[in-house]
């Protein structure tokens, strides 16, 4: 018997149309009363379901489920219909969901339905159920003074008398869809913030095709929304880079999940324009990629800066290298000059040495003293040897006084008479004179003096001869 019940399913199942038993005893080779008997059976247990024209009886296989197994297949408020729209049974989910107890069972009789079940059409939706057809709708309905949004799905059932009837599923989504609302506004307020930010923002599906652009990004690649979405593009990169930068999504992995990118292309102005990228991968559980997150922002102003600092690096660089080279060579010049300075001061030493050899060897009491403006003489500068021993004077006394420290009282005006006159006419003058020792004796002196200039200022170089003892 298992096993004609198992071939009578198989050929319904491989059949497109209904059968009739004539059809299936020619097919098995059986008599009309022993597959009627199978058929039975299997309409019983809800395998397959039997409509009837007239005198005919036609069979398929059914697409209802039977209604004693529907309560072990839900968790939610559930009732059982039968032709009739009678409620036949249902589970304590329905009666809790309804406000029932156990002894208002009695309330709903098989020839009533709650009164709730005449809102939205949902008496209609149990007639086609009865009738085979499968529903599924979201539905909101006021149950004992409380409105509640109900996901309603409606099964064609067979019941245990062999009769047609349905089940209806009651899901309460009145918390998913105050959870849902809520998403939907927390994601409205989000699109509403990124959109108003400056910087550019874009999700990417894991094959890279664009599932949301932001405004700010939509006018730096001005494409609308439309022009982007669904799209695999890299609008901010020139096309030669497209393949490095999708390289660059690729390396992202649930241990590198973050990488700071930055990309170049040609703006609308036809400038350079640079982008930096800070872009966050997404995974789920198992460690798979769900979306790419990238931010964008335009850091062409400081690519400039950078450039300009490299160029004036490059220009102090230079400078330096210039102003270098040129103190180098200033440096060289100066040190040639400082040679040529050392050798001529050199040879001043040595002349003057030479002059002060000459100057101090001359037998002849020799002075060298300042000039003043009026031509009066003033300071000693320099004494020689001779002068020291007839004037009795050490080197450092003598060029501690003035010419007139030499000269006796009774002879000065003659003396500064000479001296003014020989700097009024700047020309050699001899005369008598008479000078006076340290210790106070006279000296019969014949004078000789020429005037000369160092540095502009007037010198006088007196050279005496003391014909006589002093007295």
């Amino acid at each position: 018997m298992k096993n004609i019940e198992s071939d009578i399913i198989n050929y319904l199942q491989n059949k497109d149309d209904e059968v009739t038993i004539r059809e299936l005893t020619e097919q098995f080779h059986s008599n009309r009363n022993t597959i009627a008997k199978y058929l039975q059976a299997l309409i019983r247990r809800g395998d397959i379901e039997v409509t009837q024209f007239g005198m005919m009886k036609i069979y398929r296989m059914s697409s209802r489920i039977p209604a004693k197994g529907m309560f072990h297949l839900v968790m939610d408020p559930a009732c059982i219909i039968d032709t009739e729209r009678n409620i036949v049974s249902y589970n304590t989910y329905f009666t809790e969901l309804f406000s029932l107890k156990a002894s208002n069972r009695k309330l709903y009789s098989p020839c009533t339905l709650p009164e709730e079940f005449y809102q939205n059409d949902l008496v209609d939706a149990i007639i086609q159920g009865i009738h085979g057809e499968i529903s599924e709708k979201a539905r909101e309905m006021k149950i004992s003074g409380r409105l509640y949004a109900l996901h309603v799905k409606i099964l064609p059932l067979i019941l245990e008398d062999n009769t047609f009837g349905c089940g209806v599923i009651f899901r309460d989504e009145s918390r998913v869809q105050k959870l849902s609302s809520f998403l939907e506004e927390s994601e409205g307020r989000y699109r509403a913030i990124v959109d108003d930010q400056m910087d550019l923002v874009c999700r990417r599906a894991p094959d890279l095709t664009l599932t949301y652009v932001n405004k700010a990004y939509c006018e730096a690649a001005r494409r609308t929304s439309d022009d982007l979405l669904e799209k695999k593009l890299f609008p901010f990169v020139l096309t030669n880079l497209s393949n490095e930068t999708e390289s660059i999504y690729r390396q992202i992995t649930i241990n590198n999940p973050i990488i700071e990118f930055n990309t170049k292309d040609i703006s609308s102005n036809g400038q350079s324009r640079w982008l930096q990228w800070n872009l966050r991968g997404f995974f789920s559980p198992h460690g798979e990629i769900l979306e790419y997150h990238a931010i964008g922002r335009d850091i062409t102003p400081l690519k400039r800066c950078e450039e300009q600092i490299r160029i004036y690096q490059q220009s102090i660089e230079y400078l330096v290298q210039e102003r270098t080279r040129e103190l180098q060579e200033s440096n060289q010049r100066l040190i040639e000059e400082l040679m040529i300075w050392e050798k001529k001061e050199g040879r001043l030493l040595e002349r003057e040495m030479w002059f002060k050899s000459i100057f101090n060897n001359i037998t002849e009491p020799c002075l060298l003293f300042e000039q003043s403006e009026h031509g009066e003489p003033s300071r000693i500068i320099e004494a020689n040897k001779s002068a020291c021993h007839i004037l009795q004077y050490s080197h450092d006394e003598l060029l501690s006084m003035v010419s007139t420290d030499i000269t006796t009282e009774e002879h000065w005006h003659e003396y500064l008479e000479c001296y003014a006159k020989q700097f009024a006419e700047d020309q050699v003058i001899r005369y008598h004179g008479v000078g006076k020792r340290k210790d106070g004796k006279k000296l019969q002196v014949e004078v000789s003096a020429q005037r000369f200039r160092v540095r502009k200022k007037p010198l006088v170089l007196m050279i005496c001869r003391c014909p006589e003892e002093p007295v």
